[in-house]
């Protein structure tokens, strides 16, 4: 009987609140083994190299590791078992970058990334961009050639506030304008809540909350909770006006 492959998912979880329909279909995925870790409440840079670490030293026993956020729904049972089918077809892959269908842009985008036990993970120093660490890659696919997997699941199906706040915040600190544009016109057509949140969050994306994304983070918690429960309409339309 052929052995299933071992495949380890990494998890970071700070109060997503699809977190839970996240883990369901995780664990009721067929035609593989799954070993996962969830790592939770901790600043995304310390979080990111808790799994690179934990990663790194058991990796001789898994055949793939998957890097599913607490946000990402997998569409079907099946997901794991074809991106497996997908590095058993592309030999030479040490990497895939697969697409999530957003939410907030109503669009796919980066988000499910996906590693050989070859690939090897350097020690996170960017508190912004804490993921973009790992080497020693041969051949990574995306693109044209994965696209027969996309959209492979959901990103943010039912935010949270404070989860839609803290988006908006990280995209406008990351400088992704083009996200935070087509978030801009989709709230203007619908007045979306969540959109809105994450226009708010982007708003206050200033040169001093550089430092303050982090969920348990109180400069950001406090931005957050100064306009939760304000009628905030006004202000949104002119920030959109200022990006648009």
């Amino acid at each position: 009987m052929h052995e299933h492959p071992k495949i380890f998912i990494g998890t970071m979880y700070s109060g997503e609140a699809e977190f839970n329909e996240s883990t369901n279909i995780i664990e009721s995925q067929k035609g593989v083994n799954v070993k996962r870790l969830v790592i939770e409440n901790l600043n995304e840079i310390d979080a990111h190299n808790k799994l690179w670490e934990a990663w790194n030293k058991t990796k001789n026993q898994y055949d793939l590791f998957v890097k599913i956020d607490a946000d990402t729904i997998l569409n079907h049972d099946l997901c794991l078992h074809n991106i497996w089918n997908l590095f058993q077809q592309n030999p030479r892959a040490t990497g895939a970058q697969l697409l999530l269908h957003d939410y907030y842009t109503q669009q796919h985008i980066a988000g499910l990334n996906c590693f050989t036990p070859k690939v090897i993970f350097k020690k996170s120093k960017d508190k912004l961009m804490p993921d973009r660490v790992d080497t020693n890659h041969d051949i990574e696919l995306r693109g044209e050639i994965v696209n027969h997997l996309n959209p492979i699941g959901l990103h943010c199906k039912n935010p949270s506030n404070l989860q839609s706040f803290h988006f908006g915040l990280h995209r406008a600190l990351k400088k992704q304008k083009n996200i935070l544009k087509k978030i801009a016109e989709l709230w203007s057509y619908d007045y979306d809540t969540a959109r809105g949140f994450a226009l708010l969050g982007a708003s206050k994306a200033s040169f001093w909350m550089r430092n303050n994304f982090n969920y348990n983070d109180k400069k950001f918690n406090s931005a957050f909770d100064a306009i939760k429960n304000l009628d905030n309409k006004d202000f949104i339309e002119k920030y959109c006006k200022s990006i648009l």
